[in-house]
């Protein structure tokens, strides 16, 4: 039997790799590495609008990737502990507060995960991911995601959406990325461009959502 989605590990050891300032030079070994910037639109409306599609799997399923969430369970998220010296800065349970999205969509919570769909050549391909960690700050917000067990590649995606001092809005896009899968090595040159191909629809989409 398939273990649930929500019980799966990640695939990839090197979880919280994508946040590191020097990732792109010392990526785990196998391991391809992706960062892509693209200007998305200007101002505060169009920033606010673009943390919402990016909280609510908006990103992807624009992408054309469908997608189906898995929440957390019994009432708690996952939340990595920081340490100022030898004393630990925050817990590594919290209870969760459920943000929602202009049109009432759930904001996704570190823990979730989602099994993302895409069809090659009339064939469904199924790639779980779970979110590995939210960060938020007054001029920007990050969200991790990483591989489990069952995805045909193995990696990690860091999304930041970013509003710079004069309201230009950026979408920054850094994985880690290896073939898993034994056909997916078999067809690695499909498999790149196909990936390249979504990458580069998640810097695309975020222009077309209506600003209102």
């Amino acid at each position: 039997m398939t273990k649930p989605i929500a019980e799966r590990s990640t695939n990839y050891g090197a979880v919280g790799a994508t946040g590191h300032f020097d990732f792109h030079r010392f990526p785990p070994k196998g391991f391809e590495v992706v960062q892509k910037r693209s200007r998305i639109g200007h101002g505060r409306p169009r920033y606010d609008a673009a943390v919402a599609a990016l909280r609510t799997w908006k990103i992807q399923r624009l992408a054309g990737i469908e997608v189906d969430i898995v929440g957390t369970d019994e009432g708690t998220v996952y939340r990595p502990v920081g340490f100022d010296g030898t004393e630990a800065t925050r817990a590594a349970s919290i209870e969760p507060q459920q943000d929602f999205g202009p049109d009432g969509e759930p904001f996704l919570q570190p823990g979730d995960s989602v099994d993302q769909r895409i069809r090659i050549a009339g064939v469904q391909v199924h790639a779980p991911m779970r979110v590995i960690a939210v960060e938020e700050e007054p001029s920007s917000h990050v969200v991790i995601i990483g591989s489990l067990e069952g995805h045909p590649l193995a990696g990690e995606e860091r999304f930041t959406v970013e509003i710079a001092d004069d309201e230009t809005v950026f979408l920054h896009f850094r994985a880690i990325v290896r073939h898993d899968a034994w056909w997916v090595k078999l067809g690695g040159p499909f498999a790149r461009a196909l990936r390249r191909r979504y990458h580069d629809r998640f810097m695309d989409v975020l222009r077309s959502i209506d600003v209102r």
